[in-house]
């Protein structure tokens, strides 16, 4: 087939992952499409990722070594990988993740058969020694069900042409992630590099460019294995076992949860600048009230959890309001006033860690 005659270039970000990024790399080593270059993009490591990934370009031609010298972190690694790009079409992996060896052939068929301009596929997530299938739950399953209902179908894979930035928006699960994203080079003159001022969501806010531009068609049959690694900007903990009213005493966790929380805060402030102005949402006000919602949320957790610290508290309980008012932050603002101590399973019921 034509589509296996295309180079694809696969850009790998990496900080200090030495003792876990061979596993990606060898997924893409045993891709039955053979057409690829592997750039891992080091973002300054102070392990042996340079000296282990130089390593494997000995054994295999098709990986090369760039030091990043952009800024630091995911969104400037994956612009300087990039760059350095030669292939026609791009693709990502991120250092503790895997493929599965039929990714990229199937994406490329995917393309191919469908007419799209990027193909997307769903992934497993791994947690420890758990692997979970979480897109064959029922409510995912329904959410599948609706977007075929809604959209173009191509034998196991979902078409969107229209309609798919408000199906984002109406959907509680992400069905799109960039590490099973593959798309043409040349479409970058359309959407340009990923925004390096976000430091965490700037995969999924560069995804949302694609939307409603260009013709897209998501898989749904897993491609990838999503880990969740202690060491990961997000999965630092396992927020399943964590209680709210304890988090609060731990001043250094309580600290990631805040700059988590502040930049979760910061994606979804520019998702809602991207809702203000798309002419195609039937509905803006709705999905604006939503994402206020989201952002109101956030700030709401970052105000219980610091609720020992009275005047932190009292500013992000401020902020959870201007965003949306609801009864659960009306009355937190009213036991922070009265300095009122301990608390209550209603209000640690609104809280939100993830």
């Amino acid at each position: 087939m034509m589509g296996e005659q295309r180079l694809v270039s696969i850009v790998m970000p990496a900080y200090n992952r030495a003792v876990v990024m061979v596993k990606a790399i060898e997924s893409i080593r045993k891709q039955s499409y053979p057409n690829w270059e592997l750039i891992v993009v080091d973002d300054r490591s102070t392990d042996r990722t340079k000296e282990l990934v130089l390593e494997l370009a000995k054994q295999d031609a098709r990986i090369r070594y760039v030091m990043n010298y952009r800024s630091k972190g995911p969104g400037g690694a994956r612009n300087c990988g990039i760059l350095a790009a030669q292939g026609e079409l791009l693709a990502f992996l991120d250092s503790d993740d895997l493929w599965f060896p039929h990714h990229l052939k199937d994406s490329l068929d995917n393309l191919e058969r469908t007419g799209a301009d990027v193909s997307f596929a769903l992934w497993v997530e791994q947690h420890g020694d758990r692997t979970i299938h979480s897109f064959e739950q029922k409510a995912e399953q329904r959410f599948i069900s609706q977007m075929r209902k809604r959209n173009e179908t191509a034998g196991d894979a979902i078409v969107f042409r229209e309609g798919l930035f408000e199906q984002f928006l109406m959907q509680t699960r992400n069905f799109f992630q960039l590490n099973t994203m593959v798309f043409r080079r040349d479409m970058l003159a359309d959407v340009g590099l990923i925004n390096e001022q976000f430091g965490l969501g700037e995969d999924t806010t560069y995804l949302l460019r694609f939307f409603d531009r260009f013709r897209i068609s998501l898989i749904v049959r897993p491609h990838a294995v999503y880990t969740q690694s202690p060491d990961s900007v997000y999965y630092f903990c396992d927020r399943w076992k964590l209680d709210p009213d304890s988090l609060g005493q731990n001043r250094e966790l309580l600290s990631k949860f805040e700059a988590l929380g502040l930049k979760s805060v910061k994606v979804r402030v520019h998702i809602r600048s991207l809702a203000e102005k798309s002419a195609q949402l039937r509905n803006r006000k709705k999905w604006i009230r939503k994402i206020n919602a989201d952002i109101a949320c956030k700030y709401y957790t970052l105000s219980y959890l610091y609720r020992f610290d009275r005047e932190k508290a009292l500013g992000y309980c401020r902020k959870s309001i201007r965003s949306r008012m609801t009864l659960f932050n009306l009355l937190l603002m009213a036991r922070l006033k009265l300095s009122m101590k301990g608390s209550s399973f209603i209000l640690k019921r609104a809280v939100d860690l993830w």
